[in-house]
């Protein structure tokens, strides 16, 4: 049974994880170069 219940838990935060990790591979696609690099663009800038 606490092999039961473990596997079960050790599926949901697997699970969990997945999802977020897609989630956030879709939100880096939705930004352009300019809006993910623009601070450390401008940091460069200044040198």
């Amino acid at each position: 049974m606490r092999h039961l219940v473990f596997a079960v838990a050790l599926l949901v935060v697997a699970s969990a994880g997945i999802s977020a990790s897609f989630a956030a591979v879709h939100h880096a696609k939705t930004l352009t170069f300019s809006e993910r690099f623009a601070p450390a663009l401008e940091l460069m800038a200044q040198r």
